[in-house]
């Protein structure tokens, strides 16, 4: 087997045939498994949406579960999100989104057990549930449709959600009907069925208005009704964490969804889906299942360190960096011996993909980075990546002044000059790190995405995944090396 011919899998969980045959197993997957927890949280990459595809298989493996995907795709947010009626008309509330989820969750659970009935449940909500699935063609309406259905019925009645005053709750359980598609479920379900519910591809299309927030606002809001009705229902929303983080803060009930499951990964299991992949394609070819197979495919060391040290420090502690980093590599290696020197030369490339990764990750809550870090990589050319409090304030105050963005994060940071606050910015997306001087000379960098820290910036060190595409410099020269270096 040569190296370049090792296939990575697809970056898409979605879209990877073989996801299933070298998932790795995690604290995160038990929990969930066992249904401790109703919503995920992670950074674009993390593997949510692996993790989703695995639990899903192992729920279905339960002949009393009836497992139901909720994923709307992109086109359907947009048209949610640019229907003026729902914009401008004021119907783009929380409240209305909590009953339009409940009831296209509702529906999908009854066209299920419609569709194929796996025991014996209550007689009368059976034959409900399957004269639903026969009159929806055994699959519920779209999630657009079920908006556009309950939208109509409201405007027949009034101009907006406010006309209904104190009966407007009611009007929608009526509208929805929910209180009937309700009453059935539950009794299905305290009869023995289990539904699973998991709810992914949320961040597709959500562009941080206030609908589009109100939109995910009510899914948390029929989730917690939904867990309430039965606990042979079990609901797992599958967010974004800079998603969440903003979805946290406009809601007073923020209390209810605190309990999540943070997506974290070890550097053992960073270095275990490298590992699970390699055999993978060992056994395609025919070869041996070894132990260790890293240094079959990697050198052992880059310069002084560890390759797998050097690889995972490139990367924001994520499976889709790591798995892009190792493709990198791969592919530009024509022989079966690892190279050092490919592997070294790879950094330049996926160090640009991955900022402009970072770009793209952020650009709801932070549009417009691409225009500062294009900025950096010119003005700052060759600049070191380890800086003094003075020496990156000094860097961003000129890019405050010089930078022609208009976006209202930016704008902030430069009518009040807020420095700190910019300084904020960017260790919350994970572009610098806050460098902590520790006791007997000891040190440490801090990064967002790893550690509960609150920084200081007094100094500070560019993550190592993004030194290439600014453009920095290689290493950090000391007052002591520079002065033996002769003239």
């Amino acid at each position: 087997m040569r190296i370049s011919e090792i296939n990575w899998g697809d970056d898409s969980a979605e879209r990877d045939p073989c996801l299933l045959d070298y998932f790795i197993t995690s604290d995160a997957f038990n929990r969930l498994n066992s249904k401790s927890k109703s919503i995920v949280v992670g950074r674009k990459g993390s593997g949510k949406s692996a993790l989703r595809k695995k639990l899903e298989q192992a729920f279905a493996q339960d002949n009393n579960n009836y497992v139901i995907n909720l994923s709307p795709s992109f086109n359907s947010i947009r048209n949610i999100l640019n229907d003026k009626d729902i914009t401008e008309g004021g119907f783009g509330q929380e409240i209305f989104f909590q009953h339009t989820w409940l009831r296209q969750v509702y529906l999908d659970c009854l066209c299920q057990v419609g569709n194929d009935a796996k025991g014996q449940y209550v007689t009368e909500s059976l034959e409900f549930a399957r004269k639903v699935a026969v009159e929806l063609n055994r699959t519920s309406k779209d999630f657009v449709e079920n908006v556009a259905d309950i939208l109509s019925k409201l405007k027949v009645k009034a101009g907006s959600l406010g006309e209904y005053g104190l009966t407007l709750e009611k009007e929608l359980r009526n509208v929805a009907q929910v209180d009937s598609l309700q009453h059935h479920v539950a009794s299905i379900a305290n009869s023995g069925a289990k539904f699973v519910i998991l709810v992914d591809d949320l961040d597709l299309g959500w562009d941080n208005s206030p609908v589009a927030n109100n939109l995910l606002l009510g899914l948390l809001s029929a989730t917690s009704a939904l867990t309430a009705l039965s606990r042979n229902i079990y609901v797992c929303v599958f967010l974004r964490e800079d998603v969440y983080s903003i979805l946290i803060t406009k809601t007073q009930h923020s209390d209810k969804y605190r309990n999540i499951e943070a997506l974290r990964w070890t550097h053992d299991n960073l270095l275990k889906i490298l590992n699970k992949r390699i055999n993978f394609n060992r056994k395609n070819f025919l070869l041996d299942n070894i132990p260790d197979p890293f240094p079959t495919v990697f050198p052992n060391t880059i310069g002084t360190s560890n390759t797998d040290n050097w690889m995972i420090e490139r990367t924001l502690g994520r499976p889709r960096e790591l798995i892009q980093l190792a493709r990198y590599y791969s592919e530009s290696v024509e022989d079966k011996s690892p190279d050092a020197e490919k592997l070294k030369a790879c950094e330049q490339a996926y160090s640009s993909w991955k900022l402009d990764d970072l770009c793209t990750e952020y650009s709801n809550q932070y549009p417009g980075l691409i225009s500062i870090f294009s900025f950096w990589k010119t003005k700052f050319f060759r600049q070191k990546y380890h800086l003094k409090r003075t020496e990156i304030e000094e860097m961003l105050l000129r890019i405050a002044a010089e930078v022609e963005l208009n976006a209202e994060w930016f704008n902030k940071i430069v009518d009040e000059l807020d420095i700190t606050l910019f300084l904020r910015v960017l260790y919350e997306i994970g572009f610098i790190g806050d460098f902590v001087q520790g006791g007997q000379g000891g040190s440490k960098t801090c990064y967002a995405y790893s550690d509960r820290h609150e920084p200081l910036f007094e100094e500070v060190q560019i993550h190592p995944c993004f030194r290439k595409a600014v453009n920095t410099v290689e290493r950090i020269r000391t007052d002591r090396t520079a002065a033996s270096v002769s003239p």
